[in-house]
């Protein structure tokens, strides 16, 4: 609640570096592969590439993909599966986390990514969050000039995108990086 509190009056700050963002996505999935597998869920894990270097909070976007595959986790049926793929499209890099779970009615799209909105329904009343987790994603994306896009289907399982932005910071290194190289 507080980092939400955070964000939405513009004081949540995220420490963008050059990142390997393929690294990053693919660790917090292989973190999370061991609670995923003893629900009775696959991962599949497939980046179109092995590297790529871009501009992003690590931590940020570590707490979003952790986001995500929660989410997929609590929503997909012992059986199903879940899928993250990392592509390169024009000048931005998709992170896409998809599942075969219950799926989104296009009524509660709409409000998915509101703050301490929830899906409802017969098949979520087993399931308890705050609400607040899309949000913070949203938010997180946003600050990052990218933003997130939801295609779902009932029955049919979700797919959510996180689009970033395929840019470079211009200062490398950190401070005591530079103080090194002047001596």
């Amino acid at each position: 609640i507080i980092d939400s509190s955070k964000i939405e009056t513009g004081n949540h700050k995220i420490n963008k570096k050059n990142n390997d963002i393929v690294y990053i996505v693919e660790e917090t999935a292989l973190n999370m592969s061991k609670f995923i597998e003893e629900k009775g869920l696959s991962l599949i894990v497939d980046p179109e590439m092995e590297e790529k270097i871009i501009s992003c909070d690590s931590t940020e976007i570590e707490r979003c993909v952790v986001n995500l595959l929660a989410n997929a986790v609590k929503f997909t049926s012992e059986g199903g599966e879940i899928r993250v793929f990392i592509k390169e499209i024009e000048n931005n890099i998709e992170i896409i986390v998809e599942d075969t779970g219950i799926g989104i009615s296009k009524e509660d799209q709409e409000f998915i990514f509101k703050r301490f909105s929830q899906v409802e329904g017969a098949n979520v009343t087993k399931v308890s969050s705050s609400g607040i987790g899309l949000t913070l994603v949203k938010y997180v994306v946003e600050l990052h000039g990218g933003y997130v896009k939801l295609e779902s289907e009932l029955n049919k399982g979700s797919k959510f995108t996180l689009v970033l932005p395929d840019t470079l910071e211009a200062n490398v290194g950190n401070y005591e990086d530079y103080n090194i190289m002047k001596l």
